[in-house]
């Protein structure tokens, strides 16, 4: 682990970029997401990169060599350059006069050490070079080789000049650390945790429903429940609903759904509103899942499939097996396992005839029409979705 060896490595984009700035008397290095994920083997998305110079000078210097580039945010020395329709941030190193809250007053520095310790944990502060040597100013690599999430310096320092942090810490020890969590960084976050109200309910939110996308959230929570951080995001519920349906996620190898998870958690939908600020989607998915519903069977699935959508009808009935007490977790995987075999595959056939085809049997408009293509739909979805144009047109004769 101690040079990274990621296949994106060698893409052209990133080493012209690196010999561009090599070549004008500056360094380039990787730093961040990228590099920690390439070193666990982990897929990348976003490529971010750390200069030694003035951002004016760096875009200078990518407008000379014909690199779109887009000034970001360059009053706190980040730009992007985009190659091959890709955006590459390429930030100055800095360091922190002032901060306050998510904001901070920043100076630029060619100082690499410096610019390390303003950041947030140490597997976040590895830099890679071209070839994937790496600079480790902070110990990071062998924090992320045993799996502990760590603050740079003082926890309650980091935790001070951002206070979103107390959030990153539990979501990061979520993904990439393992049990127990650093006892400095929980006790920091308990000693800040009621400034989370004064952050944005955005990124309060992002950050929390990030997490309740892992694989695994239940100790993560359960930690955040002790030092008293989840009190200020929600009211804690039950646990119960929650711990059931992410084993069945793991039995059955079903993605988890943030949305899913808080309805389990806790499925009041005005009481979840009042401490996240979710969007109109997200509060249409919670609400359909905090509603009590019929029971999801295989002989029902394709008719409640129709009404509400195959993947919602595969996450409702994965709650409503983790939520029931009539049902033993091997019945449940069982159930929840035939439910997926049997539908996986099928796609929901849209309804086969319209209102046009009533007309053009001299149905007049208005309410007829609409009374006579429901009895049809309600017959065809009594019949599985199965009879076919020909057979539902046969079915209106009848009803005419």
């Amino acid at each position: 682990m101690h040079h990274l060896n990621a296949p994106w490595l060698t893409l052209p984009a990133l080493q012209h970029l690196f010999s561009l700035f090599e070549t004008a008397g500056a360094t380039l290095r990787l730093v961040g997401g990228s590099v920690r994920d390439g070193l666990l083997n982990l897929s990348v998305s976003d490529i971010d990169f750390a200069v030694d110079r003035d951002p004016h000078w760096v875009m200078d210097l990518l407008k000379k060599n014909h690199i779109k580039v887009i000034p970001t945010g360059i009053d706190h020395g980040t730009v992007t350059a985009v190659i091959e329709k890709h955006p590459y941030q390429i930030t100055t190193l800095r360091r922190d006069v002032e901060t306050f809250g998510r904001k901070a007053n920043v100076a630029f520095t060619d100082d690499w050490v410096e610019d390390a310790q303003r950041r947030d944990f140490t597997m976040n502060a590895i830099y890679a070079d071209k070839d994937g040597t790496l600079f480790d100013p902070v110990n990071g690599v062998e924090d992320l080789k045993h799996h502990r999430v760590r603050f740079i310096g003082d926890a309650s320092l980091r935790i001070k000049e951002d206070y979103l942090r107390i959030l990153r810490f539990f979501r990061f020890s979520a993904r990439f650390g393992h049990e127990p969590y650093d006892a400095e960084g929980l006790k920091a976050a308990q000693t800040y945790a009621s400034h989370l109200p004064h952050l944005a309910r955005e990124r309060v939110t992002d950050e929390f429903l990030k997490l309740m996308e892992l694989p695994s959230p239940l100790y993560t929570l359960e930690a955040m429940s002790e030092t008293g951080v989840l009190s200020y995001i929600l009211h804690p519920g039950t646990w119960e609903d929650l711990k059931s349906l992410v084993i069945f996620e793991k039995e059955t190898k079903v993605s988890p759904s943030a949305m899913l998870r808080l309805a389990a958690f806790h499925p009041l939908l005005d009481e979840v509103k009042k401490h996240l600020r979710l969007s109109r989607r997200q509060e249409s998915e919670l609400n359909f899942y905090s509603k009590a519903h019929p029971m999801i069977t295989l002989d029902t699935f394709k008719q409640q499939a129709y009404r509400w959508g195959k993947e919602s009808v595969f996450n409702l009935a994965l709650l409503q097996t983790a939520r029931s007490s009539e049902i033993s977790p091997e019945e449940g995987v069982t159930f929840l396992n035939a439910l997926h075999q049997q539908y996986d595959n099928w796609h929901v056939p849209p309804f086969p005839i319209s209102g046009d085809d009533l007309l053009d049997r001299g149905v007049k408009e208005g309410h007829d029409v609409g009374r006579l293509l429901k009895a049809v739909e309600k017959w065809w979805l009594s019949k599985d979705l199965e009879p076919d144009r020909d057979a539902c047109l046969a079915h209106l004769s009848t009803l005419l």
